[in-house]
């Protein structure tokens, strides 16, 4: 399976619909210089080999301006010259729920749908739900409530529109013939959903 980095996972939801940052990809620091959008931003190694950027300091947010985006850049590539550089504009998470939402291809059902608590132990800690789409609000916000960490989630967003929105991803995973997805996290604030990280497999 071919991994399909996060640039090309947020511009495909983005298409149908899916909020996402303002970002761009960087071949060269110095393009820094010419973003679009107002720091601070959010700065990532895009690399196949790098799946635990954090981990390997690959990542840095609250950056507060475009040289200082140009010399961390430089300084990823200098470690993974083979890289690129995503640009993103910060997005303030506080007051806010990180979410999770997945799709993967069971071999029997087809595509299942995985939404839950964000967050790099989602799968460890069991804090999601899997159903079968099209999903139905009234049952997704039973089983919601049923599970811990899922009545935060309706705070911010009422299953209605986390339906909608689940229906706007499955869109783009199969219009891009995707067999995994992972949004991971899908901030959860004030009425928006706004996918913040991705990855996918095709």
């Amino acid at each position: 399976m071919t991994l399909i980095l996060e640039d090309e996972v947020l511009s495909a939801l983005e298409r149908h619909g899916v909020e996402v940052p303002d970002h761009a990809v960087l071949e060269d620091p110095e393009e820094a210089h010419d973003l679009d959008f107002d720091p601070p931003y959010v700065v990532k190694l895009l690399h196949p080999e790098v799946a635990h950027r954090a981990r390997a300091g690959a990542v840095k947010t609250a950056v507060p301006s475009r040289q200082d985006v140009a010399e961390f850049a430089q300084q990823l590539l200098n470690r993974w010259p083979e890289g690129r550089i995503m640009v993103q504009r910060h997005v303030d998470t506080a007051g806010g729920v990180e979410a999770f939402l997945g799709v993967k291809r069971d071999s029997t059902f087809g595509p299942v749908v995985l939404l839950g608590v964000g967050g790099g132990l989602v799968e460890e800690l069991g804090t999601y739900i899997a159903r079968l789409p099209p999903l139905d609000p009234g049952e997704v916000e039973r089983a919601l409530r049923r599970m811990k960490g899922g009545g935060a989630l309706l705070s911010e967003v009422d299953a209605d529109d986390l339906c909608d929105l689940v229906g706007r991803v499955l869109e783009a995973y199969r219009e891009e013939g995707w067999t995994e997805l992972d949004v991971n996290p899908l901030l959860l604030k004030d009425g928006r959903a706004i996918a913040l990280d991705g990855l996918a497999r095709g």
